[in-house]
């Protein structure tokens, strides 16, 4: 069985992404820093968890997977994301993420 990691899987795309994933006979696990609003989850494994953390990114990342969905993002809503007084933070965060999964990603095709 192949399998999936769904990084954002909390949020509207990640959410049915995963559906998707499960259908098509994947073994998915769902990371975010929430579960999702609307639906429960149909992954097999969700995690909650902060992937600006590494030591997150590390423990969602403890078995191989075949396909992984980095979607996760500094989201925040509206009030926070359209003001421009937090585009820097935005930016970091989101950046944070892409770079931490991007690390375990390599490091493990090195071992």
């Amino acid at each position: 069985m192949k399998s999936a990691l769904v990084c954002g899987a909390g949020g509207f795309i990640g959410g049915h992404l995963t559906k998707r994933l499960k259908r098509e006979g994947f073994w998915v696990r769902g990371v975010d820093l929430k579960h999702h609003e609307f639906a429960e989850t149909e992954a097999d494994d969700f995690v909650i968890g902060d992937l600006r953390d590494p030591v997150v990114c590390r423990k969602v990342t403890d078995q191989p997977f075949d396909e992984v969905y980095q979607l996760a993002a500094d989201m925040g809503g509206a009030g926070f994301v359209f003001t421009g007084d937090n585009d820097a933070d935005i930016m970091h965060n989101s950046a944070l993420v892409n770079l931490n999964m991007i690390e375990v990603a390599m490091y493990d095709k090195l071992q």
